[in-house]
């Protein structure tokens, strides 16, 4: 049997693989590989032990690279080594015997997950009194208000958005491919929504829908007006570094302050979900018979960040 490095079955696979997911999915497949390829390189496929795996764990692991990023690169592992299994390369799977790090009992990532995920109510009340009267400044209140990912932001049209201020709807969101955005579906079917604005953020959902030259909320000087998602990171991180006493978290953390912050203020989590768009919830898919009144209701204890 010929040995096949690392490398060049994971290309293989990703090739075999992408016809079976989004083109904004294969692109993280694509940078996620480039990370495990980086690691394993050239070393053959059935040479690599579940011990390799283990140590190629810790090595991420004390790079700080998140929970869920450690999670992705276990699964790719399995498939890519499935794939090698079911063409005969390899008699069994060493990724499905490696360690899988959980939070219990690791007080870093415990202290990870708690510390870097959400804003904190304090930095809140910061983020609100430091923004600015501008595009970028409204567009993080309406993230803090509503928990829309940074893609669902950038599709919004102004027809989006309630001439009230009170609604969204959220219907489409931005993709990458190779670099180029293009308008896709939400991540999930229940991504699609409406979402009710608090009291409180319903003023900058007026800004947003008012104060536009284009036909998006963030329109680009593309032929297609749309904004690149990696672009408004870039711009959101320099905007957020100058308040002060306020860690430079990710965009999507305020989608983790937003879910938080309801769940503090006890709302149902069956109301959370479908305020979110999540795909998935332990509880009944009764949930999706709740009314937008109720979900008004819901998202009022926001009103008092």
């Amino acid at each position: 049997m010929s040995s096949t490095p690392f490398n060049q079955w994971t290309d293989l696979w990703l090739q075999d693989y992408e016809t079976e997911v989004e083109p904004s999915t294969f692109s993280g497949y694509q940078y996620t590989a480039k990370l495990l390829k980086s690691h394993f390189a050239d070393i053959p496929i059935e040479d690599i032990r579940v011990m390799d795996i283990n140590a190629f764990m810790n090595t991420i692991w004390k790079r700080n690279l998140s929970r869920s990023y450690m999670t992705k690169c276990r699964a790719m592992l399995i498939q890519i080594f499935d794939y090698a299994e079911a063409n005969q390369l390899i008699a069994t799977n060493p990724a499905r015997r490696a360690k899988h790090i959980k939070d219990k009992g690791n007080t870093k990532l415990q202290t990870a997950a708690k510390t870097k995920d959400a804003f904190t109510p304090e930095e809140q009340q910061r983020i609100l009194a430091g923004v600015q009267d501008d595009l970028m400044g409204h567009s993080i209140r309406l993230l803090l208000g509503t928990g829309l990912r940074a893609q669902e932001l950038l599709a919004l049209q102004p027809g989006d958005i309630a001439l009230d201020g009170s609604t969204l709807t959220i219907s489409k969101a931005i993709k990458m491919e190779a670099g180029v955005p293009y308008l896709g579906a939400p991540k999930s079917e229940k991504g699609r929504r409406f979402v009710p604005i608090p009291n409180h953020f319903r003023s900058d959902a007026l800004y947003l829908r008012n104060h536009n030259s284009g036909p998006y909320i963030w329109t680009s000087q593309r032929e297609s007006g749309l904004f690149d998602v990696g672009a408004f990171r870039k711009r959101y991180y320099r905007y957020i570094k100058k308040i002060p006493d306020v860690r430079p978290l990710s965009p999507h953390s305020f989608r983790h302050t937003y879910i938080s912050s309801l769940e503090r203020h006890g709302v149902p989590m069956e109301q959370i979900a479908r305020l979110a768009g999540h795909s998935r919830i332990t509880t009944t898919d009764g949930y999706l018979h709740t009314d937008i009144a109720t979900l008004a209701n819901a998202v009022s204890v926001l009103n008092n960040i």
